[in-house]
């Protein structure tokens, strides 16, 4: 089983990773105007990431993932700049639905 330390680790370094990519790319769009595009792409690699969490934590029958929806809708367990749901509050969430 994955620690929690560990999984907690590994999302804290996607949330950082993406807000990264996010701020280049406005970068890119404020040295050269508006209508440029930032073509740095980490979609394999953040595919890469969930995979290897899903060995841990699968998706459920219907095929939806806690972790995916963690990350990608509830924007690390954000509302309104508030953390409502730690990377610690899903990690709990996931093992108590395990056992």
């Amino acid at each position: 089983m994955i620690t929690k330390k560990t999984f907690c680790a590994v999302i804290e370094n996607l949330r950082q990773q993406m807000y990264l990519d996010q701020k280049f790319g406005e970068t890119v769009q404020e040295m050269f105007g508006s209508a440029s595009r930032c073509s740095y792409n980490d979609n394999l690699l953040v595919k890469s990431i969930m995979s290897l969490l899903q060995i841990y934590f699968p998706k459920d029958d219907d095929g939806f993932c806690r972790i995916e929806h963690y990350c990608f809708f509830i924007e690390f367990g954000k509302f309104d700049e508030k953390e409502i749901i730690s990377a610690e509050d899903l990690y709990d969430q996931l093992t108590t639905k395990q056992n």
